[in-house]
Parts: structure tokens; sequence; C-alpha cells
């Protein structure tokens, strides 16, 4: 059956290329006969191509027929091609909306199967469809689409194409300059790969725009070169043209017989291959050139020639605008019929495909009652198993805490007072005469005060966390002078400091009044001093000054210790971990102080912060609103 419909094509083909006999169209169909099957679509599309321009109908027949081989074979070079050549030739008729369907299928396509070559030509045929169109803008973006992919591909026939069509938008929208620059780009890649044909448009381009400039001399050169590279046999309609331009060109100048001459010769071409447009240019030319030598008779006539042509070009125009109106009609009517058709199979095929899916869904459902039914009462029974096991675990956890307030109660009254006893008598054997004479001795007691000021400090930071935790910590804000609290602290810290060798020293000109609670504060002030002592060495300071806004008191407390940099930064403060590292004479910690600080800080409405570098010291900042008059 399908040897018989291919047999039925060419037998037609036969019939139409006859009335076409062109050597051209003889060689393709000899080859059409011949060529095996997988390769018909190539055939029928460069069949297509050639007569897109004398029969665009035929054309636009043998593409659907390359577009069903192609298929067929998975052929998706020549199945793009086949709907780029259907979107040329309606683009011929006029139908530009089946042009524009056609070429966006053919984009589509070209993406889908990754034919990129044919993707950048799609693109090209868009952008010289938006050309006719009027709309340049719109073809100039579709066209720099088509050049990003030619660069990649280095396809210089393709930039040839792309930088002559956006020639032709820039020169319709009067950019005469850019349009100059891109057709000497395009006659440029166009010598480059020997391509005569595409140098001679580009001639022809350049030259009218040196036209259009007044330029009539540089015109002039470029429409001898044109003519001197077209193909005077393939390329008529362009040979005439060149000739009507070049009269013009002549007219301009005053040179009416050279003028007349080659509108006349243009005039014979264009009557030979049917170029009416051309044809109308030319007896215009020729009546300007009566006009102008006085010949009043022969220019009525062929003025009259030019009104009864483009009464004649309109009627067809209009005629052709009309055929198009009636193809689409018919096109969409049996469109809608086929369209009818296949509703109501649909309908059909969706009624019986209802009925089973309605018998499954009934059965669907009940198995899914069943099973959601099941899973609930699985889900009932272990969810009381949860809820007992969370009971106990609650009232184990409830025990355990308990415990663990008694544990922070002992502490807190069994050994607080010994070990302050303990630090008050370290503090008076210090002091003592012969245990400052003797260096051994002096050493020995200066560890213990480091170690028990080291145990005081960890004690007195876990019992205030532990408080901190359980709610237990009353937050009694009041008006207070921040001077006091860092004074208070320095007299706790001396003698340690002293017996370090570290030098405190504070610059406060002035009294601030803050509005935070007390005990929080001496708190924060105690830690970071505390710290700032266990990370500067012998010998080094510490310097605590505050400043003042409107709003908040900034105290700044910065020592010449060891430092610590950013990652260390953002740990310190951290209230998931507990960081900490040992001093400059081993000394310990627990990295509660600085997180309680933190806490106590933002409980005053204040914000704590630090900066630093790796041996230059570190400074710690915290804000404490004023006080509220």
């Amino acid at each position: 059956m399908k040897k018989n419909i291919l047999l039925l094509l060419i037998f037609f083909l036969s019939i139409s290329l006859y009335a076409n006999n062109t050597p051209e169209i003889d060689s393709l169909y000899k080859r059409l006969i011949n060529v095996e099957d997988s390769l018909k679509a190539e055939v029928l599309n460069e069949l297509s191509w050639e007569l897109r321009n004398s029969e665009p109908e035929k054309s636009i027949d043998y593409s659907l027929e390359a577009v069903k081989f192609a298929e067929k074979h998975k052929d998706y070079e020549n199945l793009i091609k086949a709907h780029s050549y259907i979107g040329v030739a309606y683009r011929i008729l006029g139908n530009y909306s089946e042009s524009t369907d056609y070429y966006y299928k053919g984009l589509a396509l070209a993406k889908k199967y990754g034919v990129t070559e044919q993707e950048g030509y799609a693109y090209i045929n868009i952008g010289n469809l938006h050309i006719y169109q009027g709309y340049y803008y719109n073809a100039i973006d579709n066209l720099n689409k088509a050049r990003e992919i030619a660069e990649k591909l280095d396809h210089k026939r393709m930039l040839g194409y792309i930088h002559l069509n956006i020639g032709r938008a820039q020169m319709l929208r009067d950019d005469n300059p850019e349009a100059l620059e891109n057709f000497n780009k395009a006659l440029e890649y166009r010598m480059e790969i020997n391509q005569v044909s595409g140098q001679a448009v580009c001639y022809k381009y350049i030259g009218d725009i040196h036209y259009d400039l007044g330029e009539n001399k540089i015109a002039l050169e470029n429409y001898n070169k044109s003519l001197s590279v077209v193909d005077k046999d393939s390329d008529k309609d362009l040979y005439a043209n060149i000739h009507t331009m070049i009269a013009k060109v002549y007219l301009m100048e005053g040179n009416y017989r050279l003028s007349k001459e080659n509108a006349e010769k243009s005039m014979k071409i264009a009557d030979d291959v049917g170029a009416k447009l051309i044809i109308r240019d030319n007896f215009k030319v020729l009546s300007d050139i009566e006009l102008e030598t006085n010949s009043y008779k022969k220019a009525s006539e062929y003025l009259n020639c030019l009104i009864n042509y483009n009464d004649t070009l309109f009627s067809q125009q209009l005629s052709e605008k009309i055929f198009n109106l009636e193809y689409q009609i018919e096109k969409q009517k049996k469109q809608t019929e086929i369209d009818i058709l296949n509703k109501d199979k649909r309908i059909r095929a969706l009624e019986l495909k209802r009925a089973r899916t309605y018998n499954w869904g009934l059965l669907v459902i009940l198995g899914l009652i069943t099973i959601i039914f099941v899973y609930v009462l699985l889900s009932l029974k272990l969810r009381r198993k949860q809820n007992e096991l969370l009971k106990n675990q609650k009232e184990e956890l409830d025990n355990i805490n308990k415990t663990k307030d008694k544990m922070f109660l002992i502490i807190g009254h069994d050994l607080r007072g010994p070990i302050g006893n303990l630090k008050s008598l370290i503090e008076m054997l210090l002091e003592d005469e012969e245990i400052i004479q003797n260096k051994n001795l002096l050493e020995t007691f200066n560890i213990f005060m480091k170690s028990v000021q080291s145990v005081s400090d960890l004690l007195e930071n876990l019992l205030l966390w532990a408080k901190s935790q359980r709610g237990e910590i009353v937050f009694s804000p009041e008006n207070i002078r921040i001077n006091s609290v860092i004074n208070r602290n320095l007299q706790l810290f001396r003698t340690i400091a002293d017996h370090k060798g570290i030098k405190l020293s504070i610059q406060m000109d002035d009294n601030f009044d803050v509005f935070g609670d007390k005990n929080m504060l001496l708190t924060v002030v105690r830690n970071i001093i505390s710290n700032a002592i266990k990370y500067t060495s012998r010998g080094g300071t510490i310097d605590i000054k505050v400043e003042h806004d409107l709003k908040y008191n900034k105290v700044i407390i910065k020592d010449s210790g060891v430092g610590f940099d950013s990652k260390i930064a953002g740990q310190i403060l951290d209230s998931k971990s507990f960081y900490t590292t040992s001093g400059t004479n081993n000394e310990s910690g627990s990295g509660l102080g600085l997180l309680l600080s933190k806490e106590f800080v933002e409980k005053n409405g204040g914000k704590i912060w630090a900066e630093s570098e790796p041996d230059k010291g570190a400074t710690f900042y915290f804000t404490v609103p004023v006080s509220k008059m």
C-alpha cells in the first residue's frame, strides 16, 4: 500500500516537474526515483527548496511528504528542515500565521533532538519573518540568538546570513551606520567561504545604504561589484534589481541615457521572470526620465503603465489575501470536523474508562478503608504504650531533676563557705612577711591561690547557671552606677592580678548610671575580668573604660593576652557549647562564665561581643541601657 502511494507521488511529481523543467529540478526528480526509501526525505526537501519561489504550494506538499519519511526513519535533521521549508513557503505566500507556526515547531524539534545547527537556522527564519512583518526589534533579538549558536559552532555561512538579516532590519528602521557595518561583516564571511552568490547580495545592500545616504558614487561602485559576481542565470531577480538601482543612481546624477539603458535592461529581465515589483519600479524610473527630458507624452504613457501595474499588483495581492483566508477557513473547517470525530471517539473511550475506573475505584476505596481502620487500631494501641513509656520517663526525669537540685543545694551550702574561708586564709598568708621573703613558699601559696580562685569562680558560675536553668534567678533592675560594679570587681581581683604581675587600669572620668540588675552585672564584669587575667601573661595589662551615648553605656575590657581567632570568637559565646582552654599559667575553666555573661547582658536589654586576633590580645564589649530618670 505504501509503495503504491509513493509511486503515485512520483507520478504527480513528474507531471509538475515537467512544467518547471530546469536542470536542477530534473536532477532532483531522477534522484527521487532512484534513491533509497530512507533518503527520500532529503531529496523531497531539496525539491521543496527549489520550488519555494516559483510554486510555493507544491513546495509545501513536498516538505509535508518529507516530514513523513523523516519521521519514519528518525531522520531528525531533515524533519526539522522540512518544517523550516514549509514555513518559508507559507511566508512567500503571505500566510505569516502558518509560517510562524511551522518555524516554532522546527525550533522546538531542533532543541528536543539537539540539532544545534538547525536550531540556529530556525532562529534566522523567525527573525527574517519578523522583518517582513515589520517587527524589527524582535527580528534582531532572534537573530542574536542565532549568532550565539553560530559563533559556538564557528559556522561562517550561518554568520553571513545572520549579519545580512540584522543589517536588513537596521536599514528598514533607518539605522544606516549599524546596517552598513553588518552588511560588511556578512560580506567578509561570504568572501572567506567563497560564497559568490551571497557576495552579490551584500554588495547590493551596501549600495542601497550609500544610495539612501546620497553617496551615489560609492553606491554605483558597489552595484557594479554586485553585477560582477551575481549569477545572471539562476538569480535573475537580483540581477534585474541591481540594474534598477543603477538606473536610479544615474537618474539622480542626471545621466538620463545610462539611467534609461539600465531601466530598460532591468525591465526585459523582470518580464522574463515575472518580477512584478521590479517592473513597477522601472516604470517609475522611465516616467521620471521622460519628465526630466520634457517628453511628456512618453512620460504619460509610462505613468499610465505604472498606475495600471499598481492596480494589478494591488488586485493580485488582494486576491492572494482572499485566497489565503479561504484556504485558512477551509483548513479550519476540515480540522474542526476531524476534531469533532476525535472528540466523539474520546468521549466513548472516556465513558468506558470511567465505568472501569468507577468499579476499580470502589474496590480500592473499600481496601483503603479497611487498611486505614486496621492502621488506626494498631496506632492507638502503639500510642497507648508510648504514652505509658513517656509518663514513666517523665517521672524518672523529674526524680533526676530533684536529685540534681538537691546536689546543687549541697554544693551551695556546704562548699561555698569552706572555699571562701580557704581563699581568705591564703590571702592572709600571702601578706605575711615571712612568706613574702621565702620565694618557694610565696610561689607555692600563689599556686594555691590560683587553684582556689579557679574553684571559687567555677562554683559561683555553676550555681548561677543552675539557678538560671531552673528559672530561680529573679531579674530586679534598678538605677545603679556601673562605676561601683567595676570598682567592686577590681578590688576582688587586684591581689590576683598583682601576684601575676598584671596591671589593672580603669579610665572613667565621669559617673555612668545604668538601669539593670546589680548582681547580674557584677557577675558579667567578674567573669570577663577573670578571663582577661587568665589569658594574660605576666607583665601584661588590662584596661577598662566606659563609653556613653543616648541609649546605652558600653563597657570595654581590653587585655594584652594571647587573643583568639574568628572561629573561637564564634564559639565562646555560643550557648550550644562550653568552650574553654587553659590559661597562660595553666589555669583551668569551664566555659560557663561567658555563657552566663551573655545570658545576663541580654536579660538586661544589652548586647555582648568580642574582638580579637591571635597574640594581639582580646577586647570584650557589653552594653547596658542608661538609667531611667
